[in-house]
């Protein structure tokens, strides 16, 4: 029996380039992945259709897979959450 490690489910995609000389589907899937400025950053679900995706815009993205600790840090210190149509810093 072999031990086979899990396949991340999330990745955390970073911006690092800016927008001269991007073809208008480059800059489609940047819009669709929420990355409209550089430094920006988006938890993406790797599925087959965002790895064809992601492979679209790698010279324009840095992409990792975070642990649980990481993520939940970037919740609670950049994440908001809605009262009342307020948003409200956790």
């Amino acid at each position: 029996q072999f031990f086979i490690a899990p396949e991340a489910k999330v990745a955390l995609v970073v911006r690092i380039r800016g927008l001269n000389q991007l073809s208008p589907d480059v800059r489609k899937t940047l819009r669709l992945f929420r990355l409209r400025q550089i430094h920006n950053a988006t938890f993406v679900r790797v599925n087959k259709a965002t790895t064809n995706m992601l492979k679209k815009i790698l010279p324009f993205i840095t992409l990792g897979y975070p642990s649980r600790h990481l993520i939940s840090r970037l919740v609670y210190k950049r994440g908001c959450g809605k009262l009342s149509g307020n948003r409200i810093p956790l």
